[in-house]
């Protein structure tokens, strides 16, 4: 599912001593089944932009197209060439049909979504999702069910308080929830932050299978192990502008708009780049993750003999 923003700003607090612009005309587009890096520091307008990707945020001016899906500030809906307006006064009165259709497709996973957790146990807080987009009992607790598999959380976890799970298995019911609605695009805001190490390997399995099946995959995090590793596309932001876009190779090999970004490379690659300094003929274009780096060292040493 294509998603595409045209001209789109966006300020916090718009006329008040606070007012803070997060979004300065921002042209993107990301593609289908794409598995996108958004980076940048803390403030640079990562989580802002996100949340215009399924109408959570809506833009001071400019669009956003999510596959038909347009939304502007104007409340104008449009979907297959029809359009609705609103006033902005109803806005908060009644979700928009649209609007919920949106959300099911683009799915949003909002850093610490643990603390969205509310039902009494996790089957009921994952069949949540679907029988308030219209599904029946019998069909949300299928798809429930469906989805917890997908995370790894065998039955036996259905019936348990999800406020007694682990916090890695609270971000998978969490997740699951959103999987329920079998969203087009995943988007995650800085999705590994607060995991241990195996809550963290188990998270990456699940968003490179989700994307081999056919999910786009868009995360805000400053985690750039799984930007190298995972990621297609790196998207570099500065103050709600974008300032790189390009992939993830490309831009840790950039040293110098690296070290002017404040931008740190992920260890492997910084391990690799020290042992081809050290005069090792080390191919830095093969290195995504600990594994292909020792591959790459083995090669070389098998080439030495």
């Amino acid at each position: 599912m294509p998603i595409s923003l045209k001209n789109v700003y966006y300020t916090y607090d718009k006329g008040t001593p606070a007012e803070k612009e997060a979004l300065k005309d921002r042209n993107l587009f990301f593609a289908d089944h794409c598995f996108t890096a958004l980076i940048g520091r803390t403030g640079s307008g990562k989580s802002t932009l996100i949340q215009h990707l399924n109408g959570l945020l809506l833009p001071d001016s400019g669009i956003i197209d999510a596959n038909g899906y347009v939304i502007d500030r104007t409340l104008q809906y449009k979907k297959n060439g029809k359009t609705d307006v609103r006033a902005r006064k109803k806005k908060h009165r009644k979700k928009r049909k649209d609007i919920k259709s949106l959300r099911k497709k683009v799915g949003l996973v909002f850093q610490f979504p643990e603390y969205q957790i509310f039902e009494d146990t996790v089957l009921k807080d994952v069949s949540y999702g679907p029988k308030n987009f219209g599904r029946s009992e019998e069909e949300a607790i299928k798809e429930a069910k469906e989805a917890l598999r997908m995370v790894g959380l065998d039955p036996s976890f259905e019936e348990r308080s999800p406020f007694e799970l682990s916090g890695g298995e609270k971000r998978r019911v969490a997740i699951a929830g959103i999987l329920a609605l079998k969203p087009d695009v995943l988007v995650l805001d800085e999705p590994t932050v607060g995991l241990d190490a195996k809550g963290e390997r188990d998270l990456r399995s699940l968003l490179v299978h989700l994307h081999q099946n056919g999910t786009s995959i868009i995360l805000a995090t400053h985690n750039r192990d799984v930007v190298l590793s995972y990621c297609d596309r790196a998207i570099v932001l500065n103050e709600g502008k974008v300032i790189k876009d390009c992939t993830p190779l490309e831009l840790f090999r950039d040293e110098d708009f690296r070290k002017s970004s404040f931008l740190e490379p992920p260890k492997v690659f910084s391990f690799a780049r020290e042992l081809k300094k050290n005069n090792m003929p080390i191919d830095l274009n093969k290195i995504k993750d600990v594994s292909s780096l020792a591959e790459e060292i083995v090669s070389m040493r098998r080439g030495q003999k």
